[in-house]
């Protein structure tokens, strides 16, 4: 690998654990607001019910599943931000929940704890669009709605707004808990990174890579 290669991995790293880190402020606003887990949690927080296990182990056993069932399906798209999203957004989101403690999100009223949540779809749809323009690769859940729009052409917003909602439902119907968060959450966060995603795709690949990208998703 030569100095340039070097320079430039360098580069893809620095955005990728910045959107990391975006991300998890993000996650971690919405925690703190407690008016509804995200999608994913509550689908997280079915399967441990119907297991017997708890979250964290139910979020290892679904994150496993997704990454064996995208190595059979489409290896090619796994890479080495698929590990590393994984075990770098623990750290990240506990140092952003310390951060945040101080802040007493509980004495909030309802509207604005709502504006707050909405305010956290909008940080972790610019984290992960950031993440995502360094081609390092996204954690196996985030992948695969990315590998659906590669195959089918769909629009994201719509593929991540459903498979959302699938996460809701089968969550909830398995005990997991929702709220008027977890709903704001589903029908929200796909929208906000269709709009930032190909906005935020052109300017991280300039700074890497010293010129603007034609990669756009649509």
């Amino acid at each position: 690998m030569n100095k340039s290669s070097v320079i430039l991995f360098i580069k893809k790293m620095i955005f990728f654990f910045i959107g990391v880190w975006i991300i998890q402020t993000g996650v971690a606003i919405f925690i703190q607001t407690n008016i509804g887990s995200d999608p994913f949690t509550v689908f997280t927080q079915g399967i441990s019910g119907l297991l017997g296990i708890t979250t964290g182990t139910a979020n290892i056993v679904i994150t496993f599943v997704f990454l064996v069932a995208i190595f059979i399906l489409s290896r090619k798209s796994i890479n080495i931000g698929t590990v590393l999203a994984l075990i770098s957004a623990g750290p990240f989101i506990d140092l952003m929940l310390n951060v945040l403690k101080p802040i007493e999100f509980s004495s909030f009223n309802i509207m604005v704890k709502v504006l707050l949540l909405l305010i956290s779809c909008v940080i972790v749809a610019i984290g992960f669009s950031m993440l995502k323009a360094t081609d390092l690769g996204v954690a196996p859940n985030d992948l695969i709605p990315l590998i659906i729009h590669d195959k089918t052409k769909i629009k994201y917003q719509w593929i991540r707004i459903s498979m959302d909602l699938i996460f809701v439902t089968v969550g909830f119907t398995l005990g997991g808990v929702i709220g008027i968060g977890t709903i704001i959450g589903a029908f929200l966060t796909g929208p906000v990174i269709q709009f930032f995603m190909p906005k935020l795709d052109k300017i991280v690949k300039a700074i890497i890579y010293n010129e603007p990208s034609s990669s756009v998703v649509s």
